[in-house]
């Protein structure tokens, strides 16, 4: 892979099946590019922009735009026939721009040119966001899954040496199984060993609100069903595979008392705010709650099937696209082109401090590679990369809306694991067909 020589991460991991890139010269070239107008994604933008200028000679101009109009921003700029050069935008979020036939298929003039293995080079979950079919209309740089499961340490402590987790796993040792509970009933004793109700708040044994449907969508998975088919558009809730995810998102745990519903809204607000000992549905919190002053890490959720490898389904995250009708769309190949590269995956995988990267040899980085409880952590997350799949396109987004308010009639016992996943069914399919109509 060709950088100019100059590369940024002197300790750069293995880097077969990666680019070969060699950036041309694009003096008194100018690319246009949208991007959330959010500082922290900004920053890396920056940072991004101040390196392809280097290497290529060529003008970046960065348009931040609000994320709550994004979408629609660049379908309007579509429909004036006037789009930026490079739009960086979540490929769950694009659907509407592929529908619409306003993204460009990036598979050979970036991809193809460049030989990537991408088996090799990014973690399947991150490049799925990006691929329609056989199409590829962007290159990611994160993923986004939530396979983990975060940890109070200072608890661990106080319940003394004899606990079984893998948090005791070293480095060096850590595969897709150990960085893992090795079940469920595993995961529920070592919760309700760390609980504590006699404190002030609470302390629950475990938390798991919000981010219901990846994890409905996960524990389906490893029981063999796809939560959706894109081809047909239909959901598979009402199933047994359904009924067997809730009773052990809810019912379970709500039974052995180590959960209950608390009025903080989701797990990272819970977890951060001290009332839980494990944080389940987002890997945040672990980072959340160190910010406020708690000690904590991430281990990796277990799988419904004993002695499994768990399987997820991520959300995908972030990256760049190049919509049709691009004023310079040669320059934006390139810029593409150069977001494949080591160099380029690393800058914006330092984002939040460490973001769970799409490229499979950043993961191996000096990003992930210290000594506190957090870096540790994400080196148990990256285990699960592997065998996490991106959740799918052609659903409407409004669905994730839908699926906590219908869950949480099962946590305040309202309703069972049977009928939970039949109305999940019956109101996301619904939604479904109107979305499909619209």
């Amino acid at each position: 892979m060709l950088l100019g020589g100059k590369a940024l991460a002197q300790d750069a991991p293995d880097l077969a099946g990666g680019p070969n890139w060699t950036p041309p010269d694009l003096s008194g070239q100018s690319i246009r590019m949208w991007g959330l107008n959010y500082a922290p994604h900004v920053e890396r933008y920056q940072m991004l922009i101040s390196k392809f200028q280097e290497l290529t000679n060529g003008t970046v101009t960065l348009e931040p735009q609000d994320g709550s109009s994004i979408v629609s921003s660049a379908l309007t700029s579509l429909a004036s026939r006037n789009p930026p050069d490079v739009l960086c935008l979540m490929g769950r979020m694009s659907d509407g721009l592929v529908k619409q036939g306003g993204l460009t298929d990036v598979r050979q003039s970036v991809y193809g040119d460049l030989g990537i293995d991408n088996a090799a080079w990014w973690f399947p979950e991150a490049l799925g966001a990006y691929s329609w079919g056989e199409a590829i209309h962007g290159v990611p740089v994160e993923g986004n899954a939530h396979s983990g499961v975060s940890v109070r340490l200072d608890l661990v402590a106080a319940a003394g040496a004899d606990l079984a987790w893998p948090g005791t796993v070293a480095d060096a040792d850590l595969n897709e199984l150990n960085a893992a509970f090795a079940s469920y009933e595993q995961m529920f004793e070592f919760a309700a060993r760390l609980q504590n109700k006699g404190s002030s708040p609470v302390i629950w044994g475990q938390n798991r609100q919000g981010w219901e449907l990846l994890n409905i969508a996960t524990m389906m998975e490893q029981l063999g069903t796809n939560w959706f088919d894109e081809q047909s558009g239909q959901f598979a809730f009402d199933s047994e595979a359904c009924v067997e995810a809730l009773q052990t998102l809810v019912t379970k745990p709500y039974e052995l008392g180590i959960e209950s519903k608390l009025g903080l809204g989701h797990v990272v607000n819970v977890f951060a705010a001290g009332q839980a000992a494990l944080g389940i549905g987002n890997d945040a919190a672990a980072g959340e709650a160190t910010a406020v002053g708690l000690s904590a890490t991430n281990v990796v959720l277990p799988s419904l099937v004993a002695g499994q490898a768990p399987k997820f389904v991520g959300e995908g995250g972030w990256g760049f696209e190049i919509p049709v009708g691009a004023k310079n769309e040669a320059g934006a190949i390139e810029f593409l082109k150069f977001m494949t590269t080591y160099d380029a995956q690393f800058i914006w995988s330092g984002i939040y401090g460490g973001m769970t990267p799409a490229c499979r040899p950043v993961a191996k980085s000096s990003i992930y590679a210290g000594d506190g409880p957090l870096s540790q952590g994400q080196r148990r997350l990256h285990t699960a990369g592997p065998n996490t799949r991106f959740m799918g396109h052609g659903w409407d987004p409004q669905i994730n809306e839908m699926v906590q308010p219908i869950v949480d009639l099962l946590r305040e016992g309202k309703s069972t694991p049977k009928d939970t996943a039949a109305e999940l069914q019956r109101q996301l399919t619904a939604q479904q067909q109107r979305f499909a109509r619209s």
